[in-house]
């Protein structure tokens, strides 16, 4: 036989492999499916996330008017009409609240912002911001609907008063400031006779005014470019001038409420990074070791220990408790990195990470298990486990905190195994919550009923796919 050419050779033996790759219908879809949804489902996700035309993400308010005059009941009607934030009240059948339970709010995390109408603010009284100083992610959005809800409210006079203020934070002595203020008022009335006198003669044009109308001009993609250049630097670095000065300027008292069990030298991107990214790598660790049935159900040695006189449940069993203490060994070493390198305190809080991390790596350990008994060939198993996590990992928080996501994928996030999780962890290493406060058993409380659902439907699997056939 005259022996083939290279390129002959290689394309013989590239047929072989197209046809072996398009023998698994299943993991040939996968192989397709996989980029799509991962493309739907981030684009989704980023092209709402501040731009793209989009609603800005929304930030819980706890609310409190203990003034109940007419200016504070605009400035809480103005509030609730917000487009960023969800205004939390007591309800009409719930106790009222104090300032006590607004500061308690935010201490355990239900809200990461709450404001205080005081008695007096009709006088002059300064409004108090309640925030946790760690979430300085959601701190614009809030400043800015409150500069847009105070306009709402105080009308015209807001934007003097503004100024006014500005003025004082600036150090000029009083009589400058007051000397300023007569120039400037004087500036004002001015303008809003010319105003009066425009509109009276029919000279004012409403359809061109702030730019309405048609008078775009042919740059203006141009021009949308530049702005979302600009609003783009707004929210990086000169986000925080623009925080500074709102605070000097608006009615407003500051106050940081933050859980005591919090560690000082943390922020909110550290601990979400650490929780978010342990629990995606633990998906995939155990997912990889679930394999092992596959594997040997390939090379024939799962044949071997089902012919064994052992029950047959036994070898389900012991992959599932070998994939389960690689789990725990795989957690407290990142663990162990993130003390040392960020300087996390593990020791304090041991407790509570050693049962949040037995009942993740229970829920883990039979979502492996689950895939491993589906799937039919390796490729099927790659192929949905990586679809799935990272799916999960996108929609429950592990990339980007779920406050910042559209409120659809929010929802759709609470679904997901990842959610809860990562919720479980970051309520001990940012709100300090020990595993029997209710917020964590109400997580763990999740893992383990969607572990108890996974594990059965991996026994079942495992009897149809393996010990029957």
């Amino acid at each position: 036989m005259k022996p083939r050419g290279l390129l002959s050779a290689a394309m013989c033996i590239a047929r072989k492999d197209l046809r072996e790759f398009s023998r698994d219908g299943v993991g040939l879809l996968l192989a397709f499916l996989l980029p799509l949804v991962l493309v739907a489902v981030f684009g989704f996700i980023m092209g709402r996330v501040g731009g793209g035309g989009a609603p800005m993400p929304r930030v819980d308010l706890a609310l409190l008017d203990l003034d109940r005059t007419e200016q504070s009941a605009a400035l809480v009607t103005a509030l609730l009409a917000s487009d960023t934030l969800d205004v939390v009240r007591p309800g009409p059948d719930s106790a009222p609240w104090d300032e006590a339970d607004v500061r308690e709010r935010i201490s355990s995390g239900e809200d990461p912002y709450g404001m205080v109408i005081p008695q007096g603010y009709a006088e002059g009284a300064d409004l108090i911001l309640l925030r946790d100083p760690g979430r300085d992610l959601e701190e614009q959005l809030v400043l800015m609907s409150l500069v847009g809800a105070l306009f709402d409210a105080g009308g015209e006079d807001f934007a003097w008063e503004m100024s006014k203020r500005g003025l004082e934070a600036s150090g000029l002595p009083p009589e400058l400031t007051g000397r300023i203020e007569a120039v400037v008022n004087g500036f004002r009335f001015a303008v809003e006779a010319m105003f009066d006198e425009a509109q009276a003669n029919g000279s004012f044009d409403e359809d061109a005014a702030f730019g309405g109308g048609d008078g775009a001009d042919d740059d203006g993609a141009d021009g949308d470019g530049e702005n979302a250049g600009n609003a783009g630097d707004a929210a990086g670095g000169n986000a925080v001038g623009m925080a500074e000065i709102l605070q000097l300027t608006l009615p407003l008292e500051l106050v940081d409420v933050a859980p005591e069990g919090r560690d000082a030298q943390l922020g909110y991107q550290v601990t979400h990074a650490v929780s978010g990214m342990t629990v995606m790598m633990l998906l995939f660790s155990l997912v990889g070791f679930g394999r092992s049935l596959l594997i040997e159900r390939d090379k024939g040695t799962l044949v071997r220990l089902l012919s064994a006189p052992v029950p047959k449940s036994s070898i389900l069993l012991g992959k599932l408790l070998a994939t389960f203490f690689t789990g725990l060994l795989l957690v407290f070493v990142l663990f162990g990195f993130a003390h040392v390198v960020f300087d996390i305190d593990m020791v304090s809080r041991f407790d509570t990470l050693l049962v949040l991390t037995l009942v993740n790596c229970l829920a883990c350990t039979a979502f492996a298990a689950a895939i491993a008994g589906w799937a039919r060939t390796e490729k099927q198993a790659d192929g949905v486990s990586v679809l799935l996590i990272l799916t999960m990992s996108a929609l429950g928080g592990s990339w980007m905190p779920s406050m910042m996501m559209p409120e659809a994928a929010q929802a759709v996030g609470r679904f997901t195994l990842t959610y809860w999780s990562l919720r479980g962890y970051q309520g001990t290493f940012w709100y300090g919550q020990h595993w029997t406060d209710p917020e964590m058993l109400q997580s763990m409380g999740v893992v383990l009923a969607i572990a108890v659902v996974l594990l059965a439907l991996a026994s079942r699997l495992f009897r149809t796919r393996y010990v029957r056939t």
